[in-house]
């Protein structure tokens, strides 16, 4: 019995660190820097430009298309993001929706994570925005 134990306590953690090595969510998948959100009617468009700088617009991100199938949440698509089972939208409700509360850090968790570049003022207020003016997916 305890053969089978340590059998299975080495698999799951082969599983979570070959998780964990696939995981390649830098925020540097594009030009971070570049990236400005306007004041107001803030477009999806943007706002998938802010995911594909990294965290979920390439294959293997953390938040990205490969995630979608098993965790049914990722951040490659308006489809995956707002009707997932993970709800982190909700429209006109930024200080409910998760997406802000954790990229503002005012969540458990934080994103992007510490030791990755961090979104700027302007793309968390643009988010926010976004989510304000109802969380649209047209362009």
């Amino acid at each position: 019995m305890n053969k089978i134990k340590f059998i299975m306590i080495v698999t799951i953690l082969l599983i979570l660190i070959a998780g964990v090595w696939e995981c390649k969510d830098t925020v540097t998948g594009g030009n971070l820097s570049t990236i400005v959100f306007p004041a107001s009617n803030v477009s999806y468009s943007k706002v998938q430009q802010l995911f594909n700088a990294g965290c979920g617009g390439q294959s293997n991100a953390c938040h990205g298309p490969d995630t979608f199938t098993m965790n049914k949440f990722s951040l490659d698509s308006y489809d995956h993001l707002m009707f997932g089972d993970i709800k982190v939208v909700l429209p006109k409700n930024p200080d409910a929706s998760l997406l802000i509360l954790t990229v503002e850090g005012k969540s458990t968790s934080k994103m992007p994570p510490s030791g990755q570049p961090q979104l700027n003022d302007n793309q968390k207020t643009g988010l926010r925005q976004w989510v304000k003016e109802g969380a649209d997916g047209g362009s």
